[in-house]
């Protein structure tokens, strides 16, 4: 999701107020701050920025986002704020006074949806569509294949996407992968959809993840359908249940 200028040195100065709440900063905290600055793109002078950045106008453009924006912002908060595994009395009050100041409603929590688990994904597919976007044309072909998300197979930011062939008897043997490992990262997070962008590593020059895009659609937090977009070729597939 694209932030303009100002979103960005608001919600960046949200992060950080988060981060010095109780008054010290601890390993997860930095860690994910990495993370996010390669999400926002970035870096610790763009920080001390918005350290100076008034807080009456931060808080205006806070309440001025879009819903999806102010959804991800709640996430990016929240996650900070539990990013050392404990949320003291502090954050949580820092928490609801921004989530107040922004517009961000706070569901009872009987009420609550459990957040989507990005990290844990593996959807099986009877059928996908191709979409060829030049051509405008689609081809259905009903195959088995399955979706797999998990944490990053080489320990960097992200996730690995991988893809597998479930036919005929090539899983007596183990699966066939399809689609090689991708590193991706969270650009969107919504409650009916997910999507996920790949980000290239100069340590793995042989593969340009970046062609790849993954939207993953979850009502209710129940997969329904998958498209892994292949942004070189222009073909969109769509897995489906």
């Amino acid at each position: 999701m694209d932030f303009n200028l100002a979103e960005k040195l608001a919600i960046v100065k949200a992060i950080d107020n988060v981060i010095l709440a109780d008054k010290k900063i601890a390993k997860g905290e930095l860690v994910y701050l990495g993370q996010l600055m390669k999400l926002l793109n970035f870096d610790s002078e763009f920080v001390e920025e918005a350290r100076k950045f008034n807080i009456k106008q931060a808080n205006i453009i806070l309440e001025g986002l879009s819903e999806p924006k102010k959804h991800s912002l709640a996430i990016m908060l929240h996650e900070m704020a539990y990013a050392d595994g404990d949320m003291n009395p502090e954050e949580i009050k820092l928490l609801f006074s921004l989530f107040e100041k922004a517009g961000i409603e706070i569901e009872e929590a009987s009420n609550s949806v459990p957040v989507f688990n990005i990290s844990e994904v593996y959807f099986k597919s009877t059928k996908h569509i191709q979409h060829y976007k030049e051509k405008e044309v689609s081809d259905t072909l009903k195959e088995k294949i399955a979706i797999k998300v998990e944490p990053n197979i080489h320990g960097k930011n992200g996730v690995s996407v991988t893809t597998f062939k479930l036919n005929g008897f090539i899983p007596f043997w183990g699966n066939k992968v399809e689609l090689t490992p991708r590193q991706m990262k969270i650009v969107e997070a919504h409650p009916e959809k997910s999507i996920l962008q790949g980000y290239d590593d100069l340590s793995d020059p042989g593969i340009k993840h970046s062609n790849y895009r993954l939207t993953i659609y979850h009502p209710n937090n129940e997969i329904e359908s998958i498209v892994l977009q292949k942004l070189h070729k222009n073909i969109d597939i769509e897995y489906l249940k």
